[in-house]
């Protein structure tokens, strides 16, 4: 009795410590909840080992005859057990090596976006890309025991703002400081506008380690995915708050994801569940982003395995393929008259780069509307821009400057991607480049308001910049480069004499 009363006693232990630090195991028990056949795998082969080492330890031999012995299991898995069980393994391995495309046809066949024709307004237009925001952030800021996270662009007071939160600097304030606050810069100017504002947070990202965002969140709801890049806004009252949207997930064995809602956490440690209707009225999100991007970019995916899996592998009828710059990011953020909008370009699958299919997510609803281009249409992708775009400027060394995010712009209803030439340091803007989406005619341009100038009457101002190949490229430096190479031939032949 003694005996059973102990074991009782170290099972509800053992219960009660995974209980109290059940947010460490978070991410282990939702890669099961996520993919459920890996789990029942896992059950197999660890009751096939069991199996298994049962028959070893217990084979003994067996008379058949007087001649004859044969060894035989006393215990364990007899041959057609084991043979069967064996069968069920290889085939759960092949279907958990098939499931990532098996759910995205199931989203495909779940998930509907409606049509639409035109493009939206993209207003405010964003005009500073996030390295030179972060550049701008960083430079700005003086604290020696914080440093920046990652920036999520959001809209404050009617500016499209990157907000950067100040985080602890170093192992030891890791465990002994709160996030104080944030830089935010304002990135629909080409101006530098930084801020910095405090606003101390009991719990958040960057800190640890029960206090820590990610400890808290599964405290308060489990078996969901949360977003990895919070949103920080602010509320009705001007104060900020952390958003961060998490993922449910539907149907068995193949789950498939979606929106479940989303966590406010406020200063004070107070942590608010809305699901996404009541999320989606709160007067304080209206016209800004609280969709978690990656479901976007989940269901732009799925978009290309809608007519089925043989054609996804080899027809590639009607097949869609997301595409992004190699240093951005597929999902993009933009602000249009109908609201906060997550945009993803998708060119045809294959060597072709037109832009072929749009996706659009209201960033407050979730609301998904698509735009389909025939062959008729024509219109070059950002991609395939970055390199036109060289082209014409062939004058930089694109060794030392990079195109940083291609952004939509509407200009006669016509679509354009504008684009930032940087340095690779990111220390300012070389250049801002509209490139048309239908002629391929290139346009430059050095301030906000000759962009503002040709948004409004369609007309390119006498300002702006019409690259010429003979007339960006600066001749006397490309004489000094071309006679510093002939120069190192020169020295080169010396040898081979």
């Amino acid at each position: 009795m003694n005996k059973l009363f102990r074991r009782l006693v170290f099972l509800l232990a053992i219960i009660a410590i995974i209980w109290l630090f059940r947010p460490f195991f978070h991410e282990l028990l939702m890669s099961f909840v996520i993919s459920p056949l890996s789990g029942i795998l896992i059950i197999l082969l660890v009751l096939g080992l069991w199996g298994m080492t049962r028959s070893v330890l217990h084979l003994k031999f067996v008379k058949i005859s007087d001649t004859n012995y044969t060894l035989k299991a006393g215990q364990g898995f007899s041959a057609k057990s084991f043979s069967l069980l064996l069968i069920v393994i290889i085939v759960l391995g092949f279907l958990i090596s098939m499931q990532n495309e098996i759910r995205l046809f199931i989203a495909s066949k779940q998930v509907a976006f409606d049509n639409r024709s035109e493009l939206p307004n993209f207003e405010p237009i964003r005009l500073t890309p996030k390295q030179v925001a972060n550049r701008y952030a960083t430079d700005s800021f003086q604290s020696p025991q914080e440093h920046l996270g990652d920036s999520q662009i959001v809209t404050i007071n009617g500016k499209l703002q990157r907000v950067f939160p100040r985080l602890p600097d170093g192992w030891l304030l890791y465990f002994l400081k709160k996030m104080n606050g944030f830089v935010t810069v304002e990135v629909d100017t080409l101006d530098r506008q930084v801020a910095i504002e405090d606003a101390q947070f009991k719990y958040s990202e960057g800190v640890g380690v029960f206090d820590n965002l990610y400890y808290r969140l599964p405290l308060s709801k489990f078996f969901v995915t949360y977003s990895k890049e919070p949103i920080y806004l602010k509320n009705d009252k001007n104060e900020w708050v952390t958003v961060v949207p998490y993922l449910k997930y539907k149907n068995f064995p193949f789950t498939v994801p979606y929106w479940g809602g989303i966590m406010v956490v406020e200063q004070n440690g107070t942590i608010t569940d809305y699901n996404p209707e009541q999320a989606s009225s709160l007067s304080w999100v209206q016209n800004n982003r609280i969709f978690p991007k990656e479901l976007t970019l989940y269901y732009a995916n799925a978009y290309a395995y809608k007519d089925g899996l043989i054609n996804k592998w080899f027809l590639h009828k009607d097949q869609s393929e997301v595409v992004s710059l190699p240093n951005d990011e597929p999902v993009l953020h933009i602000s249009t008259n109908e609201g906060f909008k997550e945009m993803v370009v998708a060119e045809p699958y294959g060597r072709s780069y037109g832009i072929y299919k749009i996706f659009f997510v209201d960033a407050t609803t979730g609301k998904r509307e698509i735009i389909s281009y025939d062959m008729q249409s024509q219109l070059t992708g950002p991609v395939v821009a970055a390199d036109y775009i060289k082209r014409e400027f062939p004058s930089y060394n694109w060794g030392s400057f990079i195109l940083s995010e291609p952004r939509p712009v509407k200009i006669n209803g016509d679509l354009n991607w504008m684009l930032t030439i940087i340095p690779n340091d990111a220390a300012g803007i070389a250049k801002t480049v509209l490139l048309d989406a239908k002629t391929n005619k290139v346009l430059s341009f050095d301030t906000g308001a000759q962009l503002t100038e040709i948004l409004k009457t369609g007309a390119v101002p006498e300002t702006v910049v019409l690259p010429n190949k003979t007339d960006v490229v600066d001749k006397a430096a490309l004489k000094q480069q071309i006679d510093a190479i002939q120069q190192q031939l020169d020295n080169l032949k010396t040898l081979l004499k």
